[in-house]
Formats: structure tokens, sequence, C-alpha cells
């Protein structure tokens, strides 16, 4: 039979060599026949031909020689990918942007574990190290895997979900990966009781700092697992997706399983890069020979199947290690800057939120000293241009005083245009009636409304500072619009009459610890 297709095959190629040689004797006897035409016509004429000619045989020469290398390049994916320094420069771009916004932060804890990250960052770069995150659902196997993958127990595994409950990292040395491989396996998804979102979020946070991540599935994708994975392929994140556990289905249902996989991850991850393996396969029941004779039954432990994995992690690091290490480092950056940036955010929407409590405050203390309405508007004007130019330090914006008085002034003229002033008085007496604090003194009315006012203003300038000094679609108008109609008028009076009460307590109470001291001093 072998000698008859052997046969079979010298006879195709003859045929095919043949064919090629009368191809090729043709094609040079016709432009021999064209050349020699030419040449009767016209000398000039069919030189130009043979230079015609030539040139296009150099052309297609040159063409066919850049196709064979291409073809060549292709043929070799296991070949180092430069490291582009684009990507390299842009990563200490986003490493200078936030050491700059670390610098800002109040925060002494926060800054110092954001300086650490900044620091892991830079030296990333010069040391060959690659990370590997192990990413999925508690149930999947991911201990059990970074334990086969390492050759040795490191991780806990129980049949609960949750048994991981931090990150923890493992230096790994892999057959065909110069540097070294850190694995990391993390608290798993969806896991409920107490800490499970905290946990979810760790792994998530660890997931995004990998240059590889290896996500874990015993089963086809459900959603919870399906929308953080493509979060991070979307990301950016190089993955490998690992159906664990394979040996527990017949061998059909396997092959179904993961073809439903790659046809669930198609334009997300490559079909190559969906392996089938088995980190802690169940032990085998066997018939063994006792030595009297009799046979007993014993379960056998059977190793890791995971030599796809092995393999397609050295292959993805060799080819593609350095590239992917140099896009993790940018993408690293870029989330410590926004991590930062939050940070900083938050710090300042704090100092915010007690500098316009503090005006508040003294506007209502100016209004309710003050007995001539006339004066009232003023006094709080001079208040607001103060509570403006602080507000715009917190949040790093240097305004002129001309600045300050023009966008402080354009503010309380807006309140009277759009007749707040009457509502807020017209509001909160309403609520001092129903609250059975009766007919009040015109002058508490009067101070609550213009705190309440200097409230809503501060928050309408918080909102325009934070975001750079511009007021969205509608201008101001529609920005004080808004913050009045997100603050309440009944919770305001509220939270005002309980700090009221605090503040008067602590007087007195600071009063009378110091009346009772004096008497002492005295002896």
């Amino acid at each position: 039979m072998r000698s008859r297709t052997t046969g079979t095959y010298v006879a195709l190629m003859v045929v095919l060599i043949g064919a090629a040689v009368g191809l090729s004797a043709w094609l040079v006897s016709s432009l021999n026949e064209m050349h020699e035409r030419f040449a009767r016509e016209s000398p000039g004429l069919g030189l130009a031909f043979l230079v015609v000619l030539i040139l296009l045989m150099v052309l297609g020469a040159g063409w066919l020689g850049r196709l064979a290398w291409r073809s060549r390049s292709i043929g070799t994916p296991d070949q180092p990918a430069r490291v582009p320094e684009d990507v390299i420069q842009a990563a200490e771009v986003q490493a200078d942007q936030a050491e700059g916004v670390i610098r800002k932060l109040g925060d002494d804890a926060v800054k110092q574990e954001l300086n650490q990250e900044l620091t892991e960052i830079r030296a990333g770069r010069d040391r060959r190290e690659f990370r590997l995150v192990i990413f999925g659902t508690g149930s999947a196997g991911k201990t059990s895997l970074v334990n086969a993958l390492l050759g040795r127990d490191v991780g806990k595994i129980e049949a609960t979900i949750g048994t991981t409950l931090r990150g923890e990292s493992h230096t790994h040395t892999m057959q065909g990966v110069e540097g070294t491989v850190y694995l990391t396996d993390t608290p798993g998804l969806s896991e409920i009781g107490s800490g499970g979102l905290a946990r979810e979020q760790e792994a998530r946070e660890l997931a995004a700092r990998a240059d590889l991540l290896i996500f874990v599935v015993d089963h086809d994708l459900v959603r919870t697992e399906f929308e953080p994975l493509s979060a991070l392929v979307r990301q950016g994140k190089r993955s490998i997706v690992l159906f664990n556990k394979s040996d527990r289905f017949p061998e059909a249902d396997r092959e179904a399983i993961l073809a439903k996989l790659r046809e669930r991850l198609r334009g997300l991850v490559a079909p190559e890069d969906v392996i089938v393996g088995a980190a802690a396969p169940r032990p085998i029941a066997v018939r063994v020979r006792r030595e009297d004779g009799s046979m007993e039954t014993v379960l056998e432990v059977q190793p890791p199947d995971l030599d796809a994995l092995r393999s397609r992690i050295a292959k993805v690091l060799k080819a593609e290690g350095e590239t992917l290490r140099a896009g993790n480092l940018l993408l690293r950056a870029h989330l410590l800057s926004r991590k930062a940036q939050d940070q900083l955010s938050a710090e300042r929407d704090r100092r915010a939120e007690d500098v316009i409590e503090r005006f508040q405050w003294i506007t209502a203390a100016t209004s309710f000293t003050n007995p001539f309405p006339a004066l009232e508007l003023l006094a709080s004007g001079a208040v607001q241009f103060q509570m403006i130019s602080e507000l715009a330090n917190v949040y790093g914006i240097t305004l002129s005083t001309s600045n300050v008085r023009i966008i402080g002034t354009e503010m309380i003229q807006m309140l009277v245009r759009l007749g707040l002033v009457e509502a807020t008085t017209s509001l909160i007496a309403g609520v001092f009636k129903s609250t059975m604090v009766g007919y009040a003194a015109g002058g508490a009315v009067q101070a609550v409304s213009l705190a309440y006012l200097t409230h809503i203003s501060g928050e309408t300038f918080a909102e325009y500072f934070r975001h750079g000094q511009t007021w969205g679609d509608g201008g101001m108008q529609a920005a004080l619009i808004r913050q009045f109609d997100l603050t309440s008028r009944a919770e305001f009076l509220q939270q005002f009459a309980k700090q009221a009460v605090q503040k008067v307590s602590s007087r007195i109470l600071h009063g009378g610890s110091k009346s009772q001291e004096h008497p002492a001093s005295r002896n």
C-alpha cells in the first residue's frame, strides 16, 4: 500500500516538473520571438524591450525574495519580539505624571503605598521578570493549578469557596523561559459572605498587574466569569484560558465544552490560547493483589495534566514576553496615575466640603447678627468671595481677586434673578413651621436661608473647579439649578439643626469646664 502511494507521488511530481519545464520553454521562446520582431522594426525598439524585460525580472525577483522573507518570519513565531521603545517612553511619562499627583496627596499612608508601587514599576523595566496571575472563580481550581505548576503544595485547598483570602505570589522557573516567573494566586470571583466583594476587587487589581493572565474555568463560561475576563482582555491584558478539571468529563463532552469556550471567546482570546488540562485529576480506582493473594481496590493518584498549558505559557513568554512586559509597565503606570488622581480628587472633595460647611456657618452668623436686610446680601457676598477663593485653592486653581469678584457677583445675581433667595426663605420658613419650631424669629429664618444658599453656591463652584473651570451644558444657571434640585431643604435643615445643637453643647461644656477651673486657679 505504501509503495503504491509513493509511486503516485513520484508520478505526480514528474508531471508537475515536466509542465513547469514546458511552460518555461514556451515563455522563453515567446519572449525571444517578440524581441526579434521588435528588433526587425527598429534596433532601438528591440533594446528598449530588453531593458523593460530585465527590469520586470529584477522587480519580480525582489518581490519573491520579500515574500520568502515574510514567510520565514511568519513561520518562526517563537522569536522574541523587539521591545517597542515608544511604549517604554510612554510608561515613563505616565510614571512621571503619577509621581506628580502622588506628591500632592495629604494621606501619608496612601502616599507611601502608591510610591512603593511606583518604585516597583520603574524597577520592572530593568528586570527580566514575568508576572503570571491565576484568575477565576473560587471553585475552578486556581490554587491546585499553582501547586501543580510549582510541583509543591504552597496553597491551602478546600471544598469551601473563598479559601484563598489574599493574593499570594511564588517564584517559579519554567523550562524554555529566560527569567524569573512569579505565579500569583488570587481570591475567587463571585464569593458570597463577609469580605467577598473586597476579595474580588483585590483579585481584579492583581489581574490588572499581570504580564500574562491565566483564567481558570471548570465548565462553560457563565456571565460572572465572562464579564471580568472580557473587560481585562479589552484593557489589553494578554490571556490564556485553562479549561481545568477536564478529567471529570467524558471525551465527547470535553470536546464540546472546549469548542463552546472557543466560540464564546472568539475575538477576545485566540483558539490556541484556550487550553484543556487537569491540575489535580481525580484518583483512579485500580485492583491490586495483596501478599496473601487476595485482591483489593485502591485509589491511585494521577499526575497533573498540564503539559499543553506549560508549553503554551513558555511559547507566549518566549515570543511576546518583552513586549508584554513593556505594555504592562505602561498599563500599570496608567492605572497608578488614575488611582492617584482618584485619591487626590477624593481628598479635595472632602476638603471642599469642609470649606463649604465652614462658610455656610459664617454666613448664618453674619446674617443673624446683622439687623439690616439690605446689608445681608452684601455681607454674604463678601463671605462668598472668600469661599470661592479657598475652593479654588483646594482644587489647585489660582484665581485673581478680580476673577473671584466677577464670578462671585455673577453667582449672587443669578441667585436673585432666578428667585432662589425668596424661594429658599419661603421653603425654610415652611419647614420651620412643619417641624413645630413655630413662627421662629425672622433672623433665624434668614440665617438658615442664606446658609442654605451658601451651601448651594459652594457645591456649584466645587463642581465648576472639579471639572476644570467649566460649567457644563447650560452654563452657570443650569449648574446652580441642578445643585438646588439635588440638595433637599428638609435634610439640610435637619443636619444644620443637629450641628447647631452640637456646637452649642460644645460651647457650654467648654465654657463650664473653664468656669470650674477658674476658682481653683485663684486658690
